[in-house]
């Protein structure tokens, strides 16, 4: 009988400690994150794919089971997902993940975000943030504030496995600062683009690019034909070839410009992990983002 109990015992303590955090994101660029720092200590799900716009996921029943289970929600914050998130979070009853709590991360609260907007903001205006862009982890830089921030919160929530994830996030950043010496070797800056949204402002500002104009007249405002004779005509004047477009959203704009403007390039990009079949994890996509702007 003691044998058995010793047994019983040492079993509890071998499951206990191969335990996973089990950690929800609302993106596939902080899950991926997630998944490098964590490592085998962590599962990890993403609420949006890679070809998603996260703006504008639907509510489902499923995810609020998926939350109902998790010890840590991260989510990007700045409003990115404030249509449908605190739904889900409401139907999870799942009190850990409520804004402040132990078991929630908004990565938005620890990066310092572009204001893109000045004075008062409006409806009007389009969909607008008004704290901020929120697509900051296109910026290799601040996907590297965010990951050391992971790194801090995973080690709050699971100690034993702290020196792990420190080990988890020293390869990543080092991975991370190659990558950004990496691609500023290969990015001409200087460049002025044109792209649909603006998605790409982190990543195309840490290098040096210009987004001299946007398919949308207004953010979440679809193209209107007087406004895209007007990015014509600035094209035209300044020589303007390359158009961006995010991959969720339409590329027929684009499409029609090209009429007008023969020899313009568009580029269809992902922006996120999983955005496309090359862009397999964080640091791939910023080479698929780097593939366009040198083409």
């Amino acid at each position: 009988m003691k044998r058995l109990l010793i047994y019983l015992v040492l079993s509890l303590f071998s499951i206990a400690s191969l335990a996973q955090v089990r950690v929800v994101t609302t993106t596939t660029n902080l899950a991926d994150v997630v998944e490098k720092i964590g490592g085998e200590s962590v599962s990890v799900l993403s609420l949006a794919k890679g070809t998603q716009d996260p703006h504008f996921l639907e509510a489902k029943p499923s995810y609020t089971f998926k939350l109902a289970k998790a010890d840590l929600l991260v989510n990007i914050g700045a409003g990115l997902e404030s249509g449908w998130l605190p739904l889900i979070i409401r139907g999870s009853r799942n009190p850990s993940i409520r804004d402040g709590q132990r078991g929630r991360f908004e990565a938005a609260d620890i990066v310092s975000l572009k204001q893109e907007h000045k004075g008062e903001i409006s409806r009007a205006q389009g969909d607008v943030h008004p704290e901020g862009n929120p697509h900051f982890m296109l910026s290799p830089t601040k996907a590297l504030e965010v990951a050391k921030a992971i790194k801090d919160k995973l080690s709050l929530i699971d100690s034993k496995n702290t020196s792990r994830y420190e080990e988890n996030f020293k390869r990543f950043e080092n991975q991370m600062k190659s990558k950004i010496k990496e691609l500023k070797s290969v990015i001409k800056s200087g460049t002025h683009i044109i792209t649909y949204h603006r998605t790409l402002t982190y990543y195309l500002d840490e290098f040096g690019i210009h987004i001299k104009n946007v398919l949308e007249p207004k953010p979440g405002i679809p193209p209107t034909a007087s406004h895209i004779i007007k990015v014509i005509k600035e094209m035209k004047e300044e020589g303007i070839r390359s158009i961006v477009v995010e991959n969720y959203f339409d590329s027929s704009v684009a499409k029609r410009i090209k009429t007008s403007i023969k020899d313009v390039k568009i580029n269809i990009v992902p922006v996120a992990v999983n955005g496309n079949e090359k862009a397999k994890d964080i640091f791939s996509l910023y080479d698929e983002l780097a593939k366009a702007l040198k083409e």
